[in-house]
């Protein structure tokens, strides 16, 4: 989505933009820029991350090669960032990057070896450490790079969300659409998660949270949006746990619109992720007037205040259990708090795509001005 925003904005307020991903089987491309795809294959473990293959695919480096670039921005430390860093490189053009990932995580899940994740995140810092400018959506990403052994400096670049503040006919409307998609009648408490469905998103602690609420005779409604590895267990737990007829698992929504009903339908957004950097959703659910419940100290909770635009719980299920106990019939004081979610975390891609736009003019005039020199490299 940050990717897409980006491409979607510059091309429509400023000038030309195009984005390079990793080819997906069956998707297709529907976007107001020029999109060019290079082969991949899934990455084992890892469904839905991708290993891109631009060093065996012929015509997508042929059509590369055409382009001149005069700012590189690469969104990820691997195969792409590789690509966006060797461009860079032969056109004499700054590279820019942003730190999203804790991506030491992601190496634990796939690799049991200290030793080899060691080497894998000297890889990925060394990239970081060679670009032109590196920046993070919040403080606390900032300080997840360095403690990873970041040696340089980074700036901040919030992320927005292209969910636009709904008009009250509108809200109303897709609500209606929404609890018809998850079956629930209005007056139902209803509860959403979206995200990628992995363990590291603290998924298990919602689902034995929501195990204590039912016993306790709590009405509600848990809707899950999203795939990933864990999806199985967690349909499983659920099943366990006699929620199955309480919880909806709904599987990846493309369709925007469809999403935004389920926004609307939904009163209040789990977030406990620790793994998660500036997630995007919780800005989706905030155009809604929907707070977040958020972990303390954790990166997702960075600019929220307990009980003003969102709620702060400790990393524990008896602590989610008694926030949600709290709220479940205090719906006028949780829609206090999303209106103030919406007022102070909400933040359009357009709007922040004027400061990326800004910014990134300064630093093609600054290495024009530093470096004229250019590279000729007849390398594929």
């Amino acid at each position: 989505m940050t990717a897409h925003s980006y491409a979607y904005w510059l091309n429509k307020n400023y000038g030309k933009s195009v984005l390079i991903a990793p080819k997906v089987k069956d998707y297709k491309d529907h976007a107001d820029y020029k999109v060019y795809r290079f082969k991949s294959i899934l990455l084992p473990g890892m469904n839905p991350y991708r290993v891109g293959l631009p060093m065996i695919d012929v015509k997508f480096k042929q059509k590369i090669r055409k382009i001149k670039f005069d700012l590189m921005h690469a969104h990820c430390p691997f195969i792409s960032g590789q690509l966006a860093k060797k461009l860079s490189r032969k056109l004499n053009v700054p590279l820019v990057t942003t730190f999203h990932t804790k991506y030491r995580d992601d190496f634990k899940k796939v690799i049991n070896n200290e030793l080899f994740i060691d080497f894998m995140m000297n890889l990925t810092l060394d990239f970081y450490n060679t670009a032109d400018l590196v920046w993070v959506p919040n403080t606390a990403t900032g300080y997840t790079l360095k403690e990873y052994g970041f040696t340089g400096s980074f700036e901040i670049m919030p992320n927005g969300t292209d969910m636009e503040i709904p008009e009250k006919a509108q809200l109303l409307r897709w609500r209606n659409k929404g609890l018809e998609m998850i079956g629930a009648d209005p007056n139902e408490f209803v509860m959403l998660f979206v995200g990628q469905h992995r363990w590291e998103k603290n998924v298990r602690l919602i689902l034995e949270a929501l195990k204590t609420l039912y016993d306790d005779k709590k009405k509600f409604k848990m809707v899950f949006v999203g795939e990933g590895y864990a999806v199985k267990e967690m349909k499983k737990l659920a099943k366990l746990f006699r929620l199955k007829d309480i919880i909806r698992f709904l599987g990846v929504i493309t369709d925007r619109n469809e999403l935004k009903n389920i926004y609307a339908a939904s009163d209040l957004f789990i977030f406990p992720s620790i793994y998660d950097n500036s997630p995007l959703v919780i800005q989706e659910a905030a155009a809604f007037n929907i707070p977040s419940i958020v972990v303390k100290n954790s990166s997702s909770s960075e600019g929220i205040v307990d009980g003003v635009n969102g709620f702060i719980i400790d990393n524990e299920v008896d602590s989610l259990v008694q926030k949600i106990s709290e709220l479940i019939n205090e719906q006028d004081f949780i829609k206090k708090v999303g209106e103030g979610a919406r007022k102070s975390i909400h933040h359009t891609w357009e709007s922040v795509v004027n400061d990326v736009c800004l910014r990134y003019v300064d630093i093609i005039k600054d290495h024009r001005s530093r470096n004229s020199r250019i590279y000729v490299d007849d390398e594929d």
